[in-house]
């Protein structure tokens, strides 16, 4: 399988965004938000893993994944730390991509679609 290029992949999480119809179970915490920068929705299930190269991380609609990071690109966002998992969530933040070259690493050689994440909204 060859390489994914940056553009295929910010397509591929613009794709896997979901409709912001649903109803509020709590309030919206928001974090520092960028200016000049787009902010993008995506909606899906709140999942931790514990050993990969990023700890919280969204499941969308097709099995696809989202990293989530703090606004800052921190691996521990307090806005979900605090969040009970698991739990469906809509978050909004900036997206990018990032190649993880492997290596000596554990992990092996992938690109990472991630969203340092602005604002989180829990979904009943």
């Amino acid at each position: 399988m060859g390489k994914i290029g940056r553009r295929f992949a910010m397509k591929a999480v613009a794709a896997g965004a979901v409709a912001v119809s649903s109803a509020l179970l709590g309030g919206k915490v928001a974090g520092n938000r960028s200016k000049g920068q787009k902010q993008w929705d995506l909606e899906g299930e709140l999942k931790v893993h514990p050993k990969y190269l990023y700890r919280y991380y969204l499941v969308l609609g097709d099995g696809q994944s989202c990293a989530l990071y703090g606004s800052d690109h921190g691996s521990e966002p307090d806005q979900l730390a605090r969040l009970k998992i698991p739990v469906r969530v809509r978050v909004q933040g900036v997206l990018g991509t990032a190649h993880h070259p492997g290596g000596t690493s554990p992990f092996p050689e992938t690109w990472t679609l991630y969203m340092d994440v602005h604002e989180v909204e829990v979904l009943k």
